[in-house]
């Protein structure tokens, strides 16, 4: 009896022993290859770049040769394995004008008080519900109380104070990129479940017109601003300047923004090497994508 046990235990030991061997073994196999990705992506970039030179060179349009000098830019830049792991700061992030809140502003002398007060409240009330946490859940709350807020700004400010950089201004131009930003989260897969969009045309329209009249005020290129005109450029099919966007403005983004964007427009392009680099540099930052 004894020895039967104690042939037992050999054999269990043993088959832990070559379950280890072939555990290390499956690993020092993935470990080489890990280390001679860097050589493969290398030669997929030189490849890529010789098919976006032709892309370039078969243009038939401005805006599809911009767009392919955007993706060729891009991956001159791109080093394999050397991807950065943040945004790069630089003096401009001080440059930015946040969003003013009007009850600390004094009440413009062409202005009743009490239309004043319907302004100011009304953007107290947006700013309770479009906030990070709750943005996706809030996204019907926050495109009818941004309308209105709009809509209250640009009919009673004077026209002076509607023009930048006039604090007022300011406050509507934020006004207006909420507006859009929750709008253009309405097409995340999350929120058409729960609302869907049932007139896609008009849809269309409303998210084209509020970002039309953001660029119409603030141009084009504002950091405040700029993940809203990326993600249009993602609509129009435009994934080459929208990654060069994003790069040219990382240091206005919030990492966890840039880091997702980043790996989200690379999955777009279908560039799997540095989109899998992108997609390990945000995990290993600690970031997940939210249900």
């Amino acid at each position: 009896m004894a020895i039967d046990l104690f042939q037992s235990f050999t054999r269990k030991r043993s088959s832990r022993s070559w379950l280890s061997i072939v555990l290390l073994s499956l690993w020092a196999v993935s470990a080489a290859n890990a280390e001679s990705d860097p050589i493969d992506a290398e030669h997929w970039r030189r490849q890529q770049l010789k098919k976006v030179a032709r892309k370039i060179d078969d243009a038939a349009s401005d805006n599809e040769r911009l767009e392919y000098e955007a993706r060729q830019s891009w991956l001159h830049r791109w080093e394999p394995g050397q991807m950065t792991s943040a945004p790069t700061r630089s003096p401009i992030e001080s440059d930015l004008v946040e969003e003013p809140l009007l009850g600390r502003l004094e009440r413009p002398v062409e202005m009743d008080a009490d239309v004043w007060q319907r302004i100011t409240m009304a953007q107290v009330e947006l700013h309770a519900v479009d906030t990070d946490d709750d943005r996706k859940e809030n996204v019907r709350e926050i495109i009818e109380s941004a309308r209105r807020y709009e809509e209250l700004l640009s009919e009673h400010l004077p026209s002076q104070l509607q023009q930048l950089p006039a604090p007022t201004a300011w406050a509507l131009a934020y006004a207006r990129y909420r507006l859009g930003r929750a709008l253009a989260y309405r097409e995340l897969p999350s929120v058409r479940e729960r609302w869907p969009i049932s007139e896609p045309v008009r849809y269309q329209q409303q998210l084209s017109a509020v970002y039309q009249r953001l660029i119409d005020q603030a141009g084009r290129g504002r950091p405040e601003f700029i993940l809203l005109e990326d993600r249009m450029l993602r609509r129009a099919g435009q994934k080459g300047r929208a990654l060069k966007l994003l790069e040219a403005n990382q240091q206005s983004i919030e990492p966890k923004w840039y880091l997702k964007k980043r790996r989200d427009l690379l999955e777009e392009l279908g560039w799997e090497p540095p989109y899998q680099e992108a997609a390990r540099i945000y995990f290993e930052a600690g970031y997940r994508d939210d249900p």
